[in-house]
C-alpha cells in the first residue's frame, strides 16, 4: 500500500518517464528530418531534393517518363525525364523489368494510389531516381 509520500514519488517517476519518452520521440523525428539518399545516388547534398507521395498523373514511352506527384508535404510536383531503367528502385531494392507489373496495370497505365519517393539533383537533370513504394502484399 502506498503512503502519501510514496504516491507523490511514484507520480513523479511516471511523469519523468513520460517526459523522457516525449523528448526521445522528438529527437528521433528531428534526426529523420532529412532523408538519406541511396548510396549510389551521386549528388551533392545541397543540390538534392526528394519528394514522397502519390502519383496522380503518369505516362511513359520508350524514351521518356513523366508524372505529377501529390507530395506528403502538401505540394504538387511534376517531372519529365529520359526513360532509363537504372533510374528506378522498388522499395529501395533493384528494379527489374518484371517489376513493372507491380507498378502498372498495363504498359503506361499506373495502378491506383501508387506511391513513390523521387530523388532529384538540381544541378544535373539526369540525376533522378524513382523509388516505387509498393506494398509487400500486392
Amino acid at each position: 500500500m502506498f503512503t502519501g509520500n510514496s504516491r507523490a514519488w511514484h507520480r513523479r517517476v511516471v511523469i519523468l518517464i513520460i517526459v523522457i519518452a516525449i523528448a526521445s520521440l522528438s529527437m528521433n523525428l528531428s534526426a529523420e528530418g532529412r532523408l538519406r539518399p541511396p548510396a549510389d545516388f551521386a549528388c551533392e547534398p545541397n543540390h538534392m531534393t526528394s519528394w514522397t507521395g502519390e502519383l496522380v498523373f503518369y505516362w511513359r514511352d520508350r524514351l521518356q517518363l513523366g508524372f505529377t506527384i501529390d507530395t506528403d508535404d502538401g505540394t504538387q510536383e511534376s517531372l519529365i525525364l529520359p526513360y532509363s531503367q537504372h533510374n528506378f528502385r522498388i522499395n529501395g531494392e533493384e528494379f527489374f523489368y518484371a517489376d513493372w507489373s507491380k507498378v502498372e496495370s498495363e504498359v503506361g497505365i499506373l495502378k491506383p494510389m501508387t506511391r513513390a519517393r523521387v530523388w532529384l539533383c538540381d544541378n544535373d537533370g539526369n540525376a533522378t531516381l524513382i523509388d516505387w513504394q509498393i506494398s509487400q502484399y500486392i
